[in-house]
């Protein structure tokens, strides 16, 4: 009976098993090395975002009263917010009757004085200045209206009448212009009596 050498084979396979042992134990260690890193990674994170959040906690225990503060500061202006609109609105309004009558002042030519300014509201036509004056001449009343005219603040200016007077020993044309102010001017403001006529 011939006799075969198994020697060879296997210590091959001997040496193949070996390689294949050491790849396997490279590979779990590999495997090993990286759960370690991400778990240390993890931890290492945790660490980090619990002092930030006690960082946080602490910060807002600093801020908590400037964050009360601040609060209080919006309820204050939320309940101030309709007195400064109603004092933004009055000044609105006295500035316009400011320059309304600043501009009717450099709308008088000379030789001409006026005797009476009131307004009249109506509802639809809005707020109509009257303005009564006397002059030396006709000619000055037509000149009143065509700067009153001229003026943005009034939309339209109306002559309701002109008559012979007298200022003091000379005579003198007396005369009353209606002029039709510019914008809403429809509210009960101070100085306008009950049945819409107001008088300076």
């Amino acid at each position: 009976m011939p006799s075969i050498n198994m020697i060879a084979p296997r210590r091959a396979e001997k040496r193949r098993l070996e390689c294949a042992m050491r790849k396997l134990a490279v590979v779990i260690l590999a495997q090993i090395v990286l759960a370690v890193a991400v778990l240390g990674w993890g931890l290492m994170k945790s660490l980090t975002t619990r002092a930030t959040i006690a960082e946080l906690n602490s910060q807002m225990q600093i801020l908590a009263p400037k964050i009360k503060k601040v609060a209080e500061l919006d309820r204050q202006t939320a309940e101030l917010k309709p007195k400064v609109d109603l004092l933004n609105k009055a000044k609105l309004d006295t500035m316009r009757w400011y320059n309304t009558l600043d501009l009717l002042t450099r709308s008088v030519p000379s030789s001409t004085w006026l005797t009476r300014i009131a307004t009249v509201t109506t509802p639809g036509t809005g707020s109509v200045l009257s303005i009564n004056g006397v002059t030396c001449e006709q000619a000055r009343v037509g000149e009143t209206m065509m700067r009153l005219h001229a003026n943005p603040e009034f939309k339209s200016v109306d002559l309701h009448y002109t008559q012979k007077g007298s200022a003091g020993m000379v005579d003198a044309l007396e005369f009353e212009i209606g002029a039709a102010m510019a914008g809403d001017q429809n509210d009960n403001s101070k100085g306008v009596t009950p049945n819409g006529s107001g008088q300076s």
